[in-house]
C-alpha cells in the first residue's frame, strides 16, 4: 500500500482520499475507521489487567482521590496517566476540559444548564450530571458556540 502526505496551508482540516482499483472489505473497514474515528483507544486497567476502550465509548475522564478514572456506559476504569496528558490525546477527538479535574466527551453531552450563576451544569449520557468550573465557562461557551 502506498501512503502519501501532502501539506496544504490553505486547508482547515485533513482530507483523506483512498484510490483503489476495487472496493474490498478491508478498504471499507479502513474508510469506516477514518470516518468514525474508530481505532483510537484509551488504555485502562481493571483487576484483570489492561484493556483498550474505544474513545467513542468514553463519556468522561476525571480525577478522583489520587487516581484518574474513565467512565463509559458499561462502568468506570482506572487510567494510569495524568489529566493534562490525556487532555492532549483527547482534544482532537472532541473532548473538552471543563474543570481542573474533568474532561468530557462533547458527543456525550445531552444538555447544559446555564441558570446557575458562574457555572454550567452538564448532563451527559446515562444521566450523569457534572459541573464546569468558573474558570472554564468562557472556553466552553466559545467551544460550543452558546
Amino acid at each position: 500500500m502506498k501512503v502519501e502526505i501532502r501539506v496544504d496551508p490553505g486547508r482547515s482540516e485533513p482530507e483523506v482520499v483512498i484510490l483503489t482499483d476495487r472496493v474490498t472489505p478491508e478498504i471499507e473497514a479502513l474508510a469506516r475507521r477514518l470516518r468514525d474515528g474508530e481505532g483510537e483507544t484509551l488504555t485502562v486497567y481493571t483487576d484483570r489487567g489492561a484493556a483498550f476502550l474505544p474513545l467513542a465509548d468514553v463519556i468522561r475522564v476525571y480525577a478522583e482521590g489520587q487516581g484518574v478514572l474513565a467512565q463509559t456506559a458499561d462502568g468506570t476504569y482506572a487510567v494510569r496517566r495524568r489529566l493534562y496528558e490525556l487532555e492532549e490525546q483527547l482534544a482532537p477527538h472532541r473532548f473538552a476540559r471543563i474543570s481542573n479535574s474533568e474532561i468530557v466527551n462533547a458527543a456525550k453531552i445531552t444538555g447544559m444548564d446555564f441558570s446557575l450563576t458562574g457555572t454550567i451544569r452538564m448532563t451527559l449520557r446515562g444521566g450523569i450530571e457534572t459541573y464546569a468550573s468558573r474558570r472554564y465557562v468562557a472556553k466552553i461557551r466559545k467551544l460550543f458556540d452558546v
